[in-house]
């Protein structure tokens, strides 16, 4: 009996000993394959949202077709004036190539993309997609066709507003620029080389881009989102489908270096695009530029933080101010400034006619200096990095 009874609790024992170790060989390949299973959800979950994206904006993302006339002469076709003042000249026009002098009258296709922000039918777009245009049309998403009017342009920062007579348009949800950090996603959708409502998804690369030779009021957004001829004026969207840049140009032949129009520069331009036709622009009355070691050795300054004043423009708040050339703007309203586009930046914020405080070093010294803004003006001697 004795022995029986050890037999049995050796089995038992035995019986509990596999038991206990297929629980742990279950439950370590539970383990082991769970991380995998939440990375594949995760990776559902963000290709999910992508397509939600899409879904949701792509019907507020519009084609643009312009058309545009223009006078070109025969010889022009080859290039301009191809054989002028060559042993050619004479020859080609011996075999009946028409007069220089003689234009004649072409149409010009061209296209782009836009996003409508407005129910009322108000479309954004690059000012460079219409530019010239004699004829725009707009086709919607659902495939309606619309012939377009101009509302108003900015050649400044390369915004146009768009307007069409239709009912029942998706708008799309516009989001805030300040708040993007680099790293975060990014989606352009648009029509590059007219393959219209194509999506792309990239990172926000950079952020504040200037020097780029378009102007003066570049602060654009970098992204890897693929972007192509014909995505220009198109919407840059952050993965919660809000429209954070309007896409505007490409680096050739960089590859994968995109730019967009951060959306809060957008959104003040197209207010006053939609109010009135025109942007009207605070402006101090100075000519300003970055510091250099040369100038900070001559102005005997040790930070490069700043911006020198280069010109006083006579009748302005500036000069009404007391503002002098050699000072250095460090500050507006508080605000630190590094650099003219910093300046600039903050400056185009304000109103006309708003009062503002400029913190400035003048020989050593710190004065605080308060400049009303006026309306810029338009002349061409003034169309220079200022303040």
């Amino acid at each position: 009996m004795r022995k029986k009874i050890t037999k049995g609790l050796v089995l038992g024992s035995a019986i509990i000993a596999i038991l206990f170790g297929l629980f742990f060989f279950m439950n370590r390949d539970r383990a082991d394959s769970s991380p995998k299973h939440d990375e594949l959800t995760t990776i559902k979950s963000l290709g999910q949202a992508f397509v939600e994206v899409a879904k949701n904006v792509q019907p507020s993302v519009v084609n643009i077709t312009t058309e545009k006339t223009i006078a070109m002469r025969p010889w022009d076709r080859f290039g301009q004036d191809f054989f002028r003042g060559s042993p050619f000249e004479d020859f080609f026009r011996g075999f009946g190539s028409p007069p220089r002098e003689e234009e004649r009258m072409y149409k010009q296709r061209s296209g782009g993309s836009g996003v409508i922000v407005d129910k009322e039918g108000y479309i954004l777009t690059n000012n460079h997609v219409i530019e010239g245009a004699d004829k725009v049309k707009v086709r919607l998403n659902d495939g309606r066709e619309f012939t377009a009017t101009v509302k108003g342009q900015d050649p400044k920062t390369d915004l146009a507003v768009l307007h069409i007579k239709a009912e029942n348009l998706p708008v799309a949800t516009l989001g805030d620029s300040e708040k993007l950090e680099v790293g975060e996603w990014a989606i352009a959708i648009g029509s590059p080389f007219g393959l219209e409502h194509t999506v792309t998804v990239g990172v926000i690369s950079a952020k504040g881009r200037s020097g780029l030779g378009t102007g003066t009021y570049e602060d654009f957004i970098q992204t890897d989102a693929s972007i192509n001829p014909g995505n220009s004026g198109g919407p840059l969207i952050n993965i919660d489908g809000e429209v954070i840049g309007i896409n505007a140009m490409i680096i050739q032949p960089g590859t994968g270096i995109g730019f967009a129009i951060p959306i809060n520069m957008a959104k003040q331009i197209l207010n006053e695009l939609i109010k009135t036709g025109k942007v009207v622009r605070p402006w101090l009355g100075i000519s300003v530029q970055d510091l250099t070691p040369e100038l900070m050795e001559h102005f005997k300054v040790k930070e490069k933080d700043g911006v020198l004043v280069g010109q006083v423009y006579q009748g302005t708040g500036a000069e009404k101010a007391g503002l002098a050339s050699g000072d250095i703007i460090q500050s507006v309203d508080d605000k630190p400034v590094k650099n003219v586009g910093e300046l600039v930046k903050e400056i185009q914020k304000r109103k006309v006619g708003q009062k503002v405080k400029l913190s400035v070093i003048r020989e050593g010294k710190s004065l605080t200096i308060e400049v009303t803004t006026a309306s810029m003006p338009q002349k061409a001697e003034l169309e220079k990095k200022e303040g």
